[in-house]
């Protein structure tokens, strides 16, 4: 890549110019298990610092434009400004408020005008991990990529070897056995009709059992049974082939006991429909579909342990992907509901609880 005309450039430009070209060579990809995240809400708008009180509490200031996200694993963020603002310590703060940011708990949070690009740890202002100019971007790629490429990510949290009978967190031992809770659902908004989720806005599912333990790799690892909503819904689990056992990962040493340092757990799930596949319609009975779709599906459930219950709340992210819709079919579908956006998507949140035993 030459070098740009960055007096011509805005802030968008140097996002898709400059920074999302670096992010997809560095191993990231939307609707993986190596997202690139642009969009992020928060069920607590605050950059809280240990009150979560909303009278109290300052505002999060800003919104970071990338989080990079190896499910599971950790993330990082990156802030972009435009090529004629400086970064000033006041920019880099601004960046840390949003990775620092209990729902994010971001590893690393880079700042870049395009021009100049500055790598901290969240934990630590003093001076940047790494800093460069765009012009030394090939000689640094390499260091780069071993602190925050998907597979250094992964390498961060695999040094976390456990030990036998390592506990799970203060108070926890090796292993505790999921007896009960619940997940209830609240706020999913599709951007087209097609993706209408109001039938599921309010909804509380029992989790019934399950066991939380350490993984071979040293992350912590939750798996759970939990029942499905309604028959409706074990028609789209059908459909999507997904199981009522999901596993759910953390790259935290330990569960969290502390309200305001929560430890996030995240279960990634994709799938493929092809076209062909029957499904229910009411009235018509079973009936192929007329195209095919992909799904990809990121829950994060955000939470502290309290008198043997883990609670919090949850986010969850689907992106989809439209398989040659007939022409007819889709004009027919965009003149009732108007145009079917490029990237559908339907992202929404929720509480739960789940209690533990110990074993």
């Amino acid at each position: 890549m030459g070098m740009p005309k960055f007096e011509d450039m805005n802030e968008t430009d140097v996002r898709e110019v400059i920074v999302r070209p670096l992010l997809q060579r560095l191993g990231y990809a939307h609707g993986t298990e190596a997202a690139i995240r642009t969009e992020q809400t928060f069920r607590y708008g605050k950059a809280f610092l240990g009150r979560k009180s909303p009278k109290k509490d300052p505002e999060l200031v800003g919104r970071a434009d990338y989080i990079l996200e190896v499910a599971s694993f950790g993330r990082w963020v990156v802030e972009v400004k435009a090529p004629g603002e400086d970064i000033t310590r006041d920019t880099v703060e601004q960046a840390h408020t949003y990775a620092a940011h209990p729902e994010v708990a971001a590893l690393y949070f880079l700042v870049t005008n395009g021009r100049k690009f500055q790598l901290y740890r969240t934990s630590s202002l003093d001076a940047p991990l790494m800093a460069w100019s765009f012009e030394d971007g090939e000689e640094i790629f390499l260091a780069l990529s071993n602190l925050v490429s998907p597979d250094a990510i992964k390498r961060k949290v695999r040094l976390l070897v456990p030990d036998g009978g390592k506990p799970l967190g203060a108070g926890l031992p090796s292993s505790v056995q999921i007896i009960g809770g619940f997940v209830r659902y609240e706020d999913h908004v599709g951007n087209h009709p097609l993706l209408n989720m109001d039938g599921i806005n309010g909804l509380e599912l029992p989790i019934t059992s399950g066991r939380v333990s350490r993984a071979e790799d040293g992350r912590l690892h939750a798996a759970l049974n939990m029942a499905k909503a309604a028959p409706m819904m074990g028609e789209v689990n059908a459909l999507l082939k997904r199981e009522d056992d999901y596993d759910f990962y953390c790259g935290d040493e330990y569960i969290s006991t502390i309200r305001n340092r929560p430890s996030i757990f995240q279960n990634f799930f994709e799938s493929h429909t092809p076209a062909g596949t029957p499904i229910a319609v009411m009235g018509l009975g079973k009936t192929p579909m007329p195209f095919g779709f992909r799904m990809s599906a990121l829950t994060e459930a955000v939470g502290y342990v309290e008198d043997d219950v883990f609670k919090g709340t949850m986010q969850i992210s689907y992106e989809m992907i439209y398989e040659k819709i007939p022409p007819f079919i889709r004009q027919a579908l965009e003149a009732q509901l108007g145009p079917i956006p490029a990237q559908p998507k339907i992202q929404g949140g929720g509480q739960f609880e789940v209690k533990l035993l110990r074993l």
